[in-house]
């Protein structure tokens, strides 16, 4: 009875090891097929395009940051997974997205955060975001972006955030970029006095803003008096650039307070008080 009972745990014994056996054996193909069906080669199956000025970080950094974790190594883990997650992003970039496409081939995009405007410094165009990081130099304004003069400056440095002698005055710059891309402006310059008062130049005309916390009223005015003032010269048969003191609400007569840029002021006719001298 007892040599029955041995033969049988034997048996029972045997059979587990076969079925462990085989289930190894079936799992190590499985995981074979499965790596040469969906392991990507980072050099050949992987493209990254950079969207903006492509200068603060390489294709290859980029897809090394994204391509990092050990799941990362399979494109259909790589489809699943990034379905349902964001990738992490890194500073300067917006965002950045990953697509799986057919034979395995992946498809990174990384979108910079785009310049809202330039400075100009030493005969350098210095591009910087909206959180006022400099991101790029030109010897040209190619981005054709609203210059900002007359500022003095205490940090201006590739991917710093620059800064000014007054911390209150970027918030002011991009209130006025905003404002502008609202009203889809066309502004060449933002010129700062020494007083901070801000003056801006479109097509050659110049728009006095005055010194304040915020020009909302005052740019949303411009398109109309754009307007009026390209009528005006139509009817004239001629092309005038004015000076159009912004820093009032307008009356009706007072086509503005505008001047043409170049003409002799009016003369003002003495007060009564003062005809004796």
């Amino acid at each position: 009875m007892t040599v029955i009972q041995t033969e049988k745990r034997s048996t029972r014994w045997i059979r587990r090891l076969v079925i462990v056996v085989v289930l190894a054996i079936a799992a190590a193909l499985a995981w074979r097929w499965f790596r040469n069906t969906y392991k990507i080669n980072r050099e050949t199956d992987v493209t990254v395009t950079i969207i903006g000025f492509s200068e603060r970080y390489t294709p290859e950094e980029i897809r090394e940051h994204v391509l990092k974790h050990w799941y990362d190594e399979y494109s259909i883990l790589v489809k699943f997974i990034y379905r349902y997650r964001e990738v992490e992003t890194l500073p300067f970039l917006e965002k950045i997205s990953i697509e799986v496409g057919e034979g395995n081939k992946i498809k990174i995009t990384a979108y910079e955060k785009p310049p809202i405007a330039c400075l100009y410094d030493m005969g350098f165009y210095l591009y910087f975001n909206r959180d006022g990081e400099i991101v790029s130099s030109r010897k040209s304004n190619v981005e054709e972006l609203p210059v900002v003069t007359g500022l003095e400056y205490t940090n201006l440095s590739l991917y710093q955030k620059f800064e000014t002698q007054d911390d209150k005055l970027f918030d002011i710059i991009l209130g006025i970029v905003f404002q502008l891309q609202k009203y889809e402006l066309k502004i060449d310059e933002i010129r700062f006095a020494k007083d901070e008062a801000v003056t801006l130049i479109m097509d050659g005309n110049e728009y006095r803003l005055g010194v304040r916390q915020a020009y909302d009223v005052q740019i949303a005015m411009i398109p109309d008096v754009a307007l009026s003032l390209s009528q005006r010269n139509a009817r004239m048969n001629r092309v005038a650039h004015y000076d159009i003191n912004m820093e009032h609400v307008f009356d009706s007569d007072d086509e503005f307070y505008a001047k043409e840029l170049g003409a002799e002021p009016t003369p003002t006719p003495p007060e009564s008080g003062d005809a004796s001298k």
